[in-house]
């Protein structure tokens, strides 16, 4: 429903409703992202008085996310003292997971796909990790197969029934299939082809894709206008179209740049014979398998539950920032000699204004994820991914399902699971309309209770007896959850967003060319600390980009 059909719901006492339907048994709250704390930057947050006892740090990062995370793991070869900030009580931004129930679980990002082979940054950190094992004549990665989603992969509930795959091509019509078909071929090509600067026209990290206007006019139609104009029509396609749009970005097909939606389908290269069975790497934690990495091998000073506030530029450069320790209700003072700036456009704006005039304007699309703990056995054979057709959520991941990754020492196989009473299913929703501040407000407003029936409402339909088996639903609500890459977010100067912002302080954050991937947060924060070696006076040879 839309924002004014909830209110008026809640008006109407549905909260005491729903609260009585209930499950007794089962527990649960809302668990974050920390708002409250982040509203603090609207108004005049405190700020550290000039008495206040300096600790200094040869780097300070503003933000523990992945591109937070991945500048500290750049600096790390250097022996520098990194103190990383991070708001959240937990690391890894929308990457961040738990570990309190029967198995590690996603809060955010669950998958990376196989990276392209310009990812080098995202298959450098695979290589120290062990997931890439090796590369081939022709300078593709290869993987370890216990990294690769295991079969059962995905399954769709349409029209009743499960469907092995995303597409249930038996249940659909003549002209569906045909559409589909289309749709699939166009894809290819788009695919491979190339600009007239022989670039490839969508590319990972984003800054490699081609600069044809050719290309770059489809910024200007948003991605249903662009199915209209190639007479894509059959329901089927278009809901297809649209899951892939909320999966990504956040937003419906009629609110996501053309050029977005087509680089989802366009811009993943790789190819290789061990991935035509799965081209996902999945752990049960999700990426926060990834963040863990970066940390162990960047380790940083990490400090969390500090709200960075401002930040001083100082004449030599580098800079003072302000954070406040949350947990203390104190405001520190921190001099380093250089600053990452690994914070989102709009708090980039707040906490060091000198920059408002540099940085792009980004719409952020707000996300409901919850954490359902099952305690009997809920299903044989449970894929990694179950989607329902015209369903409110994204679907669910199963937690469980990667299992074998921890333990096994041969190649994957749903054999190899030890039989399990309990697993974690992590739902996902993107509120995907245009008005992504009511969206957002009425997420902020509701009460538990209320968001938790509408989990299970919106699972009902494929799983009418889940809250027998259910113990505890967790909810996450992210506020900011990505950048929504709506028509014309690449801008004048496409791919040119600014990194470094004054002498020593350099921006690193995927608001920096619109897209919330991995390899694209990864190589933001990579290319901020590379940009920072010089005024540190650091050779760190080589770039990883």
């Amino acid at each position: 429903m839309d924002r004014r059909a909830f209110l008026r719901a809640l008006g109407a006492g549905w909260v005491a409703q729903t609260a009585a339907q209930f499950p007794p048994k089962v527990a649960g709250r809302v668990v974050g992202a920390s708002h409250a704390a982040g509203h603090l930057l609207r108004g005049a947050p405190p700020v550290a008085s000039e008495a206040s006892a300096r600790h200094h740090a040869d780097v300070v990062i503003i933000g523990g996310g992945v591109s937070g995370l991945s500048a500290a793991w750049r600096f790390a070869p250097a022996g520098l003292d990194v103190v990383v900030l991070e708001v959240e009580p937990r690391p890894g931004g929308t990457s961040t997971w738990g570990e309190d129930g029967p198995v590690h679980y996603p809060w955010g990002a669950h998958y990376l796909a196989a990276p392209n082979v310009e990812a080098r940054a995202a298959l450098r950190l695979l290589e120290e990790m062990g997931a890439v094992t090796g590369w081939d004549a022709a300078g593709r990665p290869t993987f370890d197969p216990r990294r690769l989603c295991h079969a059962p992969q995905e399954r769709l509930f349409y029209d009743g029934e499960w469907h092995p795959g995303l597409v249930p091509a038996d249940a659909l019509s003549s002209a569906e299939r045909d559409e589909f078909a289309r749709f699939l071929a166009l894809e290819e090509e788009l695919t491979e082809r190339r600009g007239s600067d022989g670039k490839f026209a969508f590319q990972i990290p984003l800054d490699l894709s081609s600069r044809d206007s050719e290309f770059l006019a489809l910024d200007r139609l948003s991605m249903a206008e662009w199915l209209d104009q190639h007479g894509f029509r059959t329901p089927f396609l278009r809901w297809y179209v649209r899951y892939a749009m909320l999966d990504d970005f956040g937003g419906n097909s009629e609110d996501i740049s053309a050029w977005a939606g087509l680089h989802y389908f366009a811009a993943r290269k790789l190819r290789t014979p061990e991935l035509e069975g799965s081209h996902f790497l999945v752990w049960p934690e999700g990426n926060g398998r990834l963040v863990k990495a970066l940390i162990e091998r960047a380790k940083p000073r990490l400090k969390l539950g500090a709200l960075a506030t401002a930040v001083h530029p100082l004449p030599e450069g580098g800079a003072t920032v302000d954070y406040l320790d949350l947990e203390r209700h104190e405001v520190r003072r921190l001099t380093a000699r250089a600053v990452v700036l690994a914070s989102p456009a709009f708090v980039t704006r707040r906490i060091f204004p000198a920059t408002a005039p540099m940085l792009p304007v980004r719409t952020a699309s707000p996300w409901l994820v919850a954490n359902l703990h099952v305690e009997d056995v809920f299903e044989p054979n449970l894929p990694w991914d179950s989607v329902l057709y015209d369903a409110e959520g994204l679907g669910y991941v199963d937690a469980s399902h990667q299992l074998t990754d921890l333990t096994a020492n041969t190649a994957p196989s749903s054999a190899l699971r030890a039989p399990t009473r309990r697993t974690v299913l992590t739902y996902y929703r993107a509120y995907g309309s245009r008005d992504t501040i009511e969206a957002r407000a009425a997420l902020l407003a509701a009460p538990w209770e209320t968001l938790a029936e509408g989990v299970l409402q919106d699972l009902a339909p494929a799983h009418p007896h889940l809250r027998d088996v259910l113990s505890r639903l967790d909810l996450m609500i992210w506020g900011h959850a990505m950048p929504r890459p709506r028509p014309g977010f690449l801008g004048e100067r496409p791919f040119e967003a600014p990194c470094v912002l004054a002498p020593g302080i350099a921006w690193a954050h995927v608001d920096q060319t619109g897209l919330a991937l991995f390899e694209e947060a990864q190589a933001r924060g990579v290319r901020a600390a590379e940009s920072l070696a010089g005024h540190l006076g650091l050779h760190l040879g080589e770039s990883w980009l």
